[in-house]
């Protein structure tokens, strides 16, 4: 399989499988059994007014992706770019999407670039609010949050860095660094950042022709086990 499909599928993955449990995602177990039976939902159902919606799980996912091309098309027309900083310009596109104003984006509407320009991705769909408060607090583009948030907000959006690093060979600890270092954008707490750089390694490693019993072996082996290793850093 050639390494665009690979791209497209993991991302048109995602994208499923989070309109498929958007239906779900605020309700109790028992609540969800009793209207979608004991399987649980197994097909789309309506949620945000439409079947298979956009969710904003997808859409900062794309903006992760979109933050990592930039940075990659600065870094070979100027000779340097900040990952994390051209990253969290991303987020604050997408906070623009949700009718926030980033306080420190730079852009008029001409240079927002063609993925904002999607009209579905305008749509508010349950974003988190740690993300949206993160994003119109941070005073510089790439600062860490200065939140203890240990929600899952940073690992739903990370699959684009091990998509963009297995295809480099990235070393799995780099992989982990920078998963950790553009999770912690938005989310403080090392339960939250951590988990983000380990799902960013499994998805390199399968890129990269491993098995997933292989690939969570190396997520495992790349855990941070000291207070320095924990923190993320610059790239």
């Amino acid at each position: 399989m050639q390494m665009g499909a690979r791209f497209e599928g993991c991302l048109l993955g995602g994208a499923v499988g989070d309109a498929l449990g958007a239906p779900v995602e605020f309700l109790e177990y028992r609540e969800i059994i009793r209207r979608f039976g004991p399987a649980g939902i197994t097909a789309y159902a309506p949620a945000y007014g439409r079947v298979g919606a956009i969710t904003d799980d997808t859409q900062m996912t794309l903006f992760t992706a979109e933050g990592l091309i930039r940075r990659h098309v600065r870094l070979v027309t100027r000779g340097i770019a900040s990952t994390e900083g051209m990253v969290a310009a991303a987020y604050a596109r997408w906070l623009k999407t949700q009718g926030g104003q980033p306080p420190r984006l730079e852009e008029d509407d001409e240079r927002l670039g063609w993925l904002y320009s999607h009209a579905d991705l305008h749509n508010r769909r349950g974003p988190g609010e740690t993300c949206l408060a993160a994003l119109r607090a941070m005073r510089s583009m790439g600062d860490p949050a200065c939140n203890d948030s240990k929600g899952c907000g940073g690992v739903m959006r990370m699959a684009p860095v091990g998509l963009v690093f297995g295809q480099r060979g990235a070393a799995p600890r780099e992989t982990m660094g920078l998963g950790k270092s553009l999770a912690a954008l938005t989310h403080g707490h090392p339960t939250g950042y951590i988990a983000a750089g380990a799902f960013a390694v499994l998805i390199a490693e399968i890129v990269q022709g491993h098995d997933l019993k292989e690939a969570l072996v190396s997520s495992m082996n790349v855990w941070p086990t000291s207070r320095r290793d924990r923190r993320p850093r610059r790239h």
